[in-house]
């Protein structure tokens, strides 16, 4: 699972100009593609060749067949990179072999567009395809083909994208793959944390002004400008990326879409002027959707913030999740300061060697990986600096909140720290009362909604029904995933029914627009609808004849079922199942949904339950979505990732580490769901000695009780919580005693679980020296 292959093909035809630097450029693509530390591929054939040079059609077939069926068997991305001759004739784009004749035709030219076609369509189990092309008139041979790509690779849901090297003019010498191989070993300081094609579309046409490259991308379920998340080329090996904070942060991706459109605010320079000047801890303090988290972002980022941030600024950056604990927390900002500070290594090192065993087993978290190493490096380095970042405070669980609190506390309070800066994203900046505060205010747009309940005529749509309460649960469960369908209706043309899909819908006339209309009277980009699974909202995208709903103009509506949307002379009319429609019920004694529920609204459903324990691994994601009805593979999974667009956040995209993090609404929740997701972590073997914990297995320690307990498995929750011991006793002090109020306060002070939880923490006081306040719950 996540594996990458590459293969890459440099043939040229005999019967044109011979191309000298073919076989070195072939080379240096596949030596980029393969590199560890830039593109991490494999080669694609099973003799270990990921090159061919001027191969027959014979041996360029059977090698791309092969390519084809070993990626598949391997849930792997497959990288086809050709260089060399092509050409573009009969509305068709050929790559010529060397026994190629001209003029180019089926028979004796290698036809391929068909070809990857027919083998998209065979393998189902392919993770994604990448296709550079660098060959005589690609772009235009090459995007007419994806065209025609679009039809079965939407029905099987493939994901695709496609690089290539003009348009309809001529490749030069070999200049699109020098220039890519060039960019894949330095990177780029305008791109995150990987490099992908539309990313480097831009930039090669700078370097090659005698083409123009063409990018074509496909998300499984339309195309779009940026492609899939997982369906990236390199690693970024910019230094001002790799040896910054954000390199290997699971943060990395949010700070990228924060800063994607960053503008500056005066309040960006009053935050860096404090923490050059006497500020230890400032807190940039706004409201929902004020700025905040994006200006926290730039300061980590410093390319996007003009001169307001020096390079190299901060040193740690974390954007807490929901889930997360202290120990982790800690752990990860113990990470980025070894990358980031040269000394902190060796100091982390120089402290835990002084600690006998009764002082580390007083220490927590914060104390061994943090303040302790802080603490302990030598006067020389206290002249610099260490600035560390922080946001998502106030979503973490309130037993966390309080101990990162007592953190900042210590870090801006203690005398012996006093070099060291922190700045916090925050909306209570009350609860850090020696911060400096910087203040942001939202600007907000407002525009006149209309809701379904306030149309003229039009009763209010009916409340959503509830599902029965499962037996022996204290919580109903609910729908809360809805299919959408627009019914389009242009003139001239018979109806087309399209099901929305997670995120914006934008309908136009532009072949941009995710729904192209061909009426003269509709806008180039006429208006967007969004649609989060349970709700639609439509927007009028400053159109020329405006959009209509139910015959009134609008600028923003909520849509209702049998809602009808006139755009020019075009009607499209809104249908929501869950409106009319009830939803089936779980199976009551396997938990497993019933065959008409999709199984793209069972893995949203999970991602759903998911989300409020932060990000999950894609391996658990995915055994829980087989035990429950939904894709049983990882790259069936990624298949609908890629079509939410927006509506996840995805780190490692496209990796076995891949994590996954809803990002729209809250949904009531259903226990047997819970129950699956604690199933698909309870396989997870706790992390043995001191060893580091892997992905899996801290998200397990963190979330397997959790899932048992909202799923009202109590002793399976606490059995759970007694098996995954951390390595640090007051962390387990701590995690017994947060289990010990919650207990007390959802089931009674006298209950037997109450009691349980509370003999563990008498148990773990009595191993720690020695209890402090934060003992008490």
């Amino acid at each position: 699972m996540g594996e990458r292959r590459s293969l890459v093909v440099a043939s040229q035809c005999d019967s044109l100009n011979l191309l000298s630097f073919l076989p070195d450029v072939g080379h240096e693509v596949s030596a980029a593609l393969r590199d560890p530390g830039i593109g991490g591929c494999v080669p694609a054939l099973a003799d270990g060749r990921d090159l061919l040079i001027d191969p027959t059609m014979v041996e360029l077939d059977d090698a791309l067949a092969e390519a084809f069926e070993r990626a598949a068997e391997d849930e792997a991305t497959l990288f086809l990179s050709l260089v060399g001759h092509g050409e573009y004739a009969d509305d068709d784009f050929y790559f010529l072999t060397k026994e190629t004749s001209l003029p180019v035709d089926s028979r004796k030219s290698f036809l391929f567009a068909q070809r990857i076609k027919e083998l998209l369509g065979r393998y189902s189990t392919l993770d994604g395809l990448v296709i550079l092309l660098d060959t005589c008139h690609a772009g235009i041979g090459a995007v007419q083909a994806g065209r025609r790509w679009l039809r079965i690779v939407g029905e099987a849901g493939r994901r695709f994208d496609l690089l290539t090297a003009s348009d309809d003019r001529v490749a030069a010498n070999g200049c699109f793959s020098r220039s890519l191989v060039t960019v894949l070993r330095s990177g780029h300081r305008s791109f995150g944390e990987h490099v992908r094609c539309a990313d480097l579309k831009r930039v090669i046409t700078g370097l090659c002004p005698a083409q123009t490259a063409v990018h074509l991308g496909f998300d499984g379920t339309r195309e779009v400008i940026g492609a899939d998340q997982g369906l990236w080329l390199a690693l970024n090996a910019s230094p001002a990326w790799r040896h910054s904070p954000l390199a290997g942060n699971p943060a990395a991706p949010d700070i990228e879409r924060l800063t994607a459109n960053y503008k500056q605010k005066p309040e960006l320079g009053e935050t860096v002027g404090h923490l050059l000047t006497g500020a230890r801890l400032v807190a940039i303090a706004g409201e929902a959707d004020s700025g905040k988290s994006a200006m926290l972002a730039a300061l980590a980022r410093p390319s996007v913030a003009g001169s307001y941030v020096p390079p190299d600024f901060l040193h740690a950056v974390l954007f807490a999740a929901r889930g997360q604990t202290a120990e982790q927390i800690a752990r990860e900002l113990a990470r980025q300061l070894q990358h980031t500070v040269p000394w902190f290594a060796e100091s982390r090192e120089a402290f835990l060697s002084t600690l006998d065993d009764s002082a580390r087993s007083g220490a927590s978290a914060f104390d061994l990986a943090i303040l302790g190493p802080l603490r302990t490096v030598t006067p020389q380095w206290t002249n610099s600096p260490v600035r560390i970042a922080m946001d998502g405070l106030d979503d973490l669980d309130p037993d966390v909140t309080s101990r990162v609190t007592g953190l900042l506390r210590n870090l801006s309070t203690d005398p012996e720290l006093s070099w060291v800066k922190t700045v916090v994203a925050t909306r209570t900046p009350d609860n850090l009362p020696s911060a400096t505060v910087v203040r942001l205010i939202p600007l907000r747009v407002t525009h006149p909604v209309i809701r379904p309940a306030d149309r003229p005529g039009k009763p209010a749509p009916r409340p959503a029904r509830d599902v029965p309460a499962q037996r022996g649960s204290d919580s109903p469960t609910s729908p809360r995933l809805t299919p959408a369908t627009l019914i389009l209706d242009v003139p001239g043309r018979a109806p087309v029914h399209h099901e929305l899909s997670y995120g914006f819908t934008t309908l136009g006339r532009s072949r941009r627009a995710t729904l192209p209309l061909a009426d003269s009277r509709v806008s180039r980009v006429h208006c967007e609808i969004r649609w989060d699974g349970t709700t639609a909202w439509l927007t009028d995208l400053d159109s020329a004849n405006g959009t209509f709903v139910n015959k009134r103009r609008i600028l923003n509506a909520e849509l209702a079922h049998r809602d009808v949307i006139r755009l020019g002379d075009s009607t499209a009319t809104f249908i929501s199942v869950g409106q009319e429609e009830k939803w089936p019920e779980a199976d009551e004694d396997t938990g497993a949904l019933p065959s008409p529920r999709p199984a793209r609204a069972v893995l949203l459903d999970l991602l759903h339950l998911a989300a409020d324990r932060g990000p999950i691994p894609i391996s658990i994601l995915t055994k829980a979505s087989a035990a429950s009805g939904g894709p049983e593979r990882t790259v069936h999974v990624r298949d609908i990732l890629a079509g939410l667009r927006t509506a996840v956040r995805r780190t490692q995209a496209g990796l076995p580490t891949e994590t996954v993090l809803w990002t729209g609404p809250a949904p009531e929740v259903t226990p047997r769901l819970h129950a699956r997701l604690a199933d698909a972590t309870s396989d997870v073997e706790p992390p043995s000695g001191d060893e580091e914990p892997t992905l899996e297995q801290a998200y397990a320690a963190t979330n397997e009780a959790e899932f048992r307990w909202l799923a009202g498995l109590h002793e399976d929750a606490l059995n759970s919580v007694e098996r995954r011991v951390s390595g640090i006793p007051v962390e387990n002090r701590e995690n017994w005693a947060a289990w010990a109020r919650r207990a007390e306060r959802e089931l009674g002070e006298t209950h037997r679980i109450t009691v349980r939880c509370k003999t563990w923490y008498e148990t773990w006081v009595a191993r720690t020296t020695p209890p402090t306040p934060e003992n008490e719950w």
